[in-house]
C-alpha cells in the first residue's frame, strides 16, 4: 500500500509541477505578447499620428497656395508659373514637384519642367477627378506616373473662385522610388528582424517599407493573413499570424487619419520570444530536479506517517478473531489516519445503536397486534434533534389510512407528508412545531390523497414528550372524518338550496355536476343519473359564445353570484329560456367548494313579451311596421342621411278603388288584398329599405342611402316609384282562406314621393309632403307618381 500511495502522490505531484511549468510558461507567453503587442501598437500609434502631421501640413501648403489663385492668374500661365517658383517651401515638401490643372483637369503649369507633364490631362485619376467634381482636397491612391512612370502619391487641393466654383487643382506629387517624408518613418526597423510597412488599403499595396523591394508591392492575398485582412477591414490593434513570406510575425496597425492609410510595424516571433525560451528551458531543468528531490522525500515521508494505519489493522484483527472485545479504536494523531480511526468508532456506534433499533422494532411488531384492534392509526411520531421527522412506531391501520407500508416511515416521514394536501401540509407542520414549543396538545384536521380512495379528511391528537438533546415525540391517534366532513357539507349544501321550487342543480368546485332535484329533472329531461358527473354545459343550446360564459364565471369569482337569462336546451332538443342564479358555496377558510344555480322557465314569459312587442310595432294584418315603428324607422334615416349626406325619399302609397272591393266582396278579401299588396311592395324593395302600414289601404316606403346628387337621387326615387306602381297595378287573385271562392281583382295605386336630405324638414312634415304629393298623384287621374317640389304643385312622374 505504501508503494501505491507513494507512486499516487508522485505521480500527482509530479503532474501539479510540471502543469505548473507548463502553465507559467504559457501565462509569461501571453503576458509578454500582450507587453510586446502594447509596446508595439505605442510606437506605430505615434508614427501614424507624425504621418497624419506631416500630409496634413503639406495638404495646408497645398490648399494656402490654391487660395492664392484665381480665375485671372490661371489665364495666364507664365505669371501662374512665376508664381509656383517662388513657393520655395511646397517645392520641398513635395519631392516629385508640383502641378496646376485647369477645371478639366489639364495640366497649365507643372514644376520641375524637365519632367514633361504640361498640358496632360490628369482627369482619369480618380482623386483628381472627385477634387474638381466635389471642391474637396484629396489625398490620392498611389499610382505610376503617366509622364515619368514613377510611383507618386498626389495630394489634391482645390481651386475655388469667390463663389465657390471650383476652377482648377493644385496637385503635389511625392515620388515613393526616391527619398521622401514616408523614409524617415518606415526606413527604421523595430528590434533586429522586424520593421515597418505603410499600406494603401484601398489598393491592398504597400506604399513604404523598411524593406524598400516591398514598396509598390501586393499584401497578402484576401485569406491568406487573417490578422491583415482585420486591419483592412478598418480595425486597428495588434495580432499573431504567419506573413506571405512564411514567417510568423506579431504585427500592430494604426491607420492614419488623414489618408485612411495603415502604418504597420511587424516583428518575428522568434526574436519577440527569444527572452521567454530561454526562461521555459530553466524552468523544466528546475523541474526535473525538484521531481527527484520529491521522489525521495515523498518515499521516506509516507513510510513514517502510515506507521499508526498499520497498528489500527492488527488491532481490528483482534477484534475479529474475538481476542478483544468491540470498543473503540483510540486517536493518536488529528489527521486522515486519525480521522479514519474516528469514522470507524462511528461505525461502531452505529452498529450498537441499529441493535438497539433492532430490539425497538421487535417491541413494536408486539405492540401492533395489541392496537390492531383499536379504530383508526395508533403512532409514535418523532422529531429528532436535527429536525428529522419519522414514526418509530405506526399501526397497521397505517395502511388503510394511508396507503403505507408503516415500515416506510420508520427512518423518515416523508412519505406521509407527500400524501398530505400541498395547502394543508405548511399549516399541519407548523402545529406540530408549536405543540413540541408549547408542549402542548397537538389536534388537526388535514386532507390527504389517498392512492385508490381519494381526497379523505383526517384528525390528528397527540401529546407529545419531550427527552435530553432537543428530541421530541408524540403519543396518539389518527382517525378518518371524512364521511362526517361530507354530512357537514351536505347539510350546508342542502340549506342553501333545496328549499326551492325552481330547478336546481349543484356542482363542485370543478363545475362537476353532483346532485340535480326533481324540478330540474321535470325542466330540462335528463334525470339525475345521466346529469350527476356531467358539466353544465349539457345543457348549452349554442346561443351564447365563450365570452358570455367567461363573463358569467368572472362575476361568480369576483362576486360570489350571477344572475340573468340564459339560453338552454332540453334532452328532447327544444331550446328554452330560463332565469337563473348561480351562488358560490365557500367554506370555512373561505375556498370555493360548491356552485348552486336556481332557475325558472321563462318561455312563455318571453313568447308574451314578443307577442306584446309585435302587437306594439306591427301591423297583425300584414305584419309591416305600424305607425309607430314607422316614426322611429323615419327618425333613424334622417339622422343616417345627416351623417352620410346622401339624400332619402319617403313614398306614401294609397290603392286606387279598395273600397269598392270591400263593398262587393267584403272585407276578408279585402284584407286578402292589403296582404298581397304588403308582400309585392316588400319583395320589389331592398331589405335595407322601409315598408309600413298606416292604416286601411295606406302604405309608405323609406328609401336610404341615395346618390349624394339631388338629381340622381330623384332619378333612382323616381324609378322605384314606378317600379312599385307597375307592381302594384298587376292582376291580384285573391281567395279566402278555407273557402272555395276566387277571385281576379284588378287594382292600381297612387304615389307620392317626397325627397329629404339630413333633418333639413320635420318628420311630420316630410309625412304631409307626401302625403300632399299623393292626393295630386291622385288628381292627375290616379294610377300615378307624383314628386312634392317647394316651389310649384305636385307634378305627375307617369299617367297609367
Amino acid at each position: 500500500m505504501r508503494t501505491r500511495i507513494a507512486a499516487g502522490v508522485l505521480l500527482g505531484l509530479l503532474l501539479a509541477l510540471w502543469g505548473t511549468t507548463l502553465l507559467v510558461g504559457y501565462v509569461l507567453r501571453q503576458e509578454m505578447q500582450a507587453t510586446l503587442a502594447a509596446q508595439q501598437f505605442s510606437v506605430v500609434t505615434l508614427l501614424a499620428d507624425e504621418i497624419d502631421r506631416s500630409v496634413s501640413e503639406r495638404m495646408r501648403a497645398l490648399q494656402a497656395v490654391a487660395d492664392e489663385f484665381d480665375a485671372a492668374k490661371l489665364a495666364t500661365p507664365a505669371a501662374l508659373e512665376k508664381e509656383l517658383r517662388d513657393q520655395h517651401v511646397l517645392l520641398t515638401l513635395f519631392n516629385w514637384g508640383v502641378l496646376v490643372t485647369d477645371r478639366e483637369g489639364t495640366t497649365l503649369v507643372s514644376l520641375p519642367d524637365e519632367l514633361g507633364r504640361g498640358g496632360v490631362n490628369y482627369m482619369d485619376v480618380l482623386a483628381v477627378r472627385r477634387t474638381l467634381e466635389s471642391g474637396q482636397a484629396q489625398v490620392g491612391s498611389a499610382l505610376i506616373g503617366k509622364t515619368t512612370h514613377q510611383p507618386v502619391v498626389p495630394m489634391i487641393a482645390p481651386i475655388r473662385a469667390p463663389n465657390g466654383e471650383v476652377l482648377g487643382s493644385v496637385i503635389g506629387l511625392t515620388n515613393l522610388a526616391i527619398a521622401n517624408f514616408l523614409d524617415e518613418i518606415s526606413a527604421n526597423r523595430f528590434g533586429r528582424k522586424g520593421g515597418y510597412l505603410i499600406t494603401d488599403p484601398g489598393q491592398r499595396l504597400f506604399i513604404a517599407a523598411t524593406d524598400r523591394s516591398r514598396v509598390m508591392t501586393p499584401g497578402p492575398p484576401p485569406g491568406l493573413n487573417p490578422v491583415y485582412d482585420h486591419y483592412l477591414a478598418g480595425h486597428d490593434g495588434s495580432g499573431l499570424a504567419r506573413s506571405s513570406r512564411g514567417v510568423v510575425e506579431l504585427s500592430s496597425s494604426r491607420r492614419v487619419k488623414s489618408t485612411g492609410w495603415l502604418m504597420q510595424s511587424v516583428l518575428p516571433v522568434e526574436e519577440a520570444f527569444a527572452p521567454l525560451y530561454a526562461m521555459q528551458w530553466r524552468l523544466l531543468v528546475s523541474a526535473a530536479a525538484l521531481t527527484v528531490l520529491a521522489s525521495v522525500l515523498t518515499w521516506w515521508w509516507l513510510r513514517r506517517q502510515l506507521r499508526p494505519l498499520g497498528e489500527a489493522a492488527e488491532q481490528l484483527g483482534l477484534m475479529r478473531d474475538g481476542l478483544l472485545p468491540r470498543q473503540p479504536l483510540p486517536v493518536r494523531r488529528d489527521d486522515e489516519i486519525g480521522a479514519l480511526t474516528g469514522a470507524f468508532n462511528g461505525l461502531l456506534a452505529t452498529i450498537q445503536e441499529g441493535e438497539a433499533r433492532a430490539a425497538e422494532h421487535a417491541l413494536n411488531q408486539r405492540l401492533r397486534g395489541i392496537v390492531a384492534q383499536i379504530p383508526g392509526l395508533v403512532f409514535q411520531y418523532r422529531v429528532d434533534a436535527a429536525g428529522q421527522h419519522s414514526l418509530p412506531f405506526a399501526s397497521d391501520a397505517l395502511r388503510e389510512l394511508f396507503g403505507l407500508e408503516p415500515d416506510s416511515v420508520l427512518v423518515s416521514a416523508a412519505p406521509l407528508h407527500e400524501r398530505v394536501q400541498p395547502e394543508d401540509l405548511p399549516a399541519l407542520l407548523a402545529a406540530i412545531d408549536e405543540s413540541a414549543r408549547s408542549q402542548g396538545r397537538l389536534h388537526r384536521e388535514f386532507r390527504i390523497d389517498h392512492p385508490t380512495r381519494g381526497v379523505r379528511w383526517m384528525r390528528i391528537d397527540a401529546l407529545p414528550e419531550a427527552a435530553d438533546g432537543g428530541c421530541v415525540t408524540w403519543q396518539g391517534f389518527v382517525t378518518d372524518i371524512t364521511e362526517a366532513k361530507e354530512t357537514e357539507i351536505k347539510l350546508r349544501i342542502a340549506a342553501a338550496t333545496f328549499e326551492s321550487q325552481e330547478g336546481i342543480f349543484i356542482t363542485d368546485a370543478e363545475t362537476r355536476i353532483v346532485r340535480v332535484n326533481q324540478a330540474f329533472t321535470a325542466m330540462t329531461g335528463y334525470s339525475a343519473r345521466e346529469a350527476i358527473g356531467q358539466r353544465p354545459s349539457l345543457l348549452r343550446s349554442g346561443r351564447h359564445g365563450q365570452e358570455f360564459y367567461r363573463h358569467l364565471y368572472a362575476g361568480l369569482e369576483r362576486d360570489g353570484f350571477w344572475q340573468g337569462e340564459i339560453w338552454n336546451r332540453r334532452k328532447s332538443g327544444e331550446v328554452f329560456v330560463e332565469w337563473a342564479t348561480i351562488s358560490a358555496v365557500r367554506d370555512d377558510a373561505g375556498k370555493i367548494t360548491h356552485y348552486v344555480a336556481a332557475f325558472s322557465d321563462i318561455t312563455e314569459h318571453k313568447k308574451a313579451e314578443e307577442q306584446v312587442h309585435q302587437l306594439a310595432f306591427y301591423d297583425p294584418l300584414t305584419q309591416l311596421p305600424n305607425r309607430r315603428l314607422f316614426h322611429d324607422r323615419l327618425d333613424q334615416a334622417l339622422a343616417a342621411s345627416a351623417r352620410s349626406r346622401h339624400s332619402g325619399a319617403l313614398l306614401f302609397l294609397d290603392l286606387d278603388g279598395f273600397k269598392g272591393l270591400n263593398d262587393t266582396h267584403g272585407h276578408v278579401m279585402g284584407d286578402a288584398l292589403l296582404v298581397e299588396v304588403a308582400h309585392r311592395l316588400v319583395a320589389s324593395l331592398r331589405e335595407s329599405d322601409t315598408v309600413a302600414r298606416l292604416g286601411g289601404d295606406e302604405f309608405v316606403v323609406i328609401l336610404e342611402n341615395l346618390d349624394e346628387e339631388e338629381r340622381d337621387a330623384e332619378s333612382h326615387a323616381g324609378r322605384v316609384a314606378e317600379k312599385l306602381r307597375e307592381e302594384l297595378a298587376r292582376p291580384y287573385h285573391l281567395s279566402v282562406p278555407g273557402g272555395s271562392d276566387s277571385v281576379i281583382h284588378r287594382c292600381t295605386a297612387s304615389i307620392g314621393v317626397c325627397m329629404f336630405l339630413g333633418h333639413e324638414e320635420s318628420r311630420d312634415e316630410l309625412i304631409k309632403r307626401a302625403d300632399i304629393a299623393m292626393y295630386r298623384a291622385k288628381a292627375a287621374g290616379r294610377n300615378a307618381v307624383c314628386f312634392f317640389e317647394p316651389r310649384r304643385l305636385p307634378v305627375p312622374l307617369k299617367v297609367g
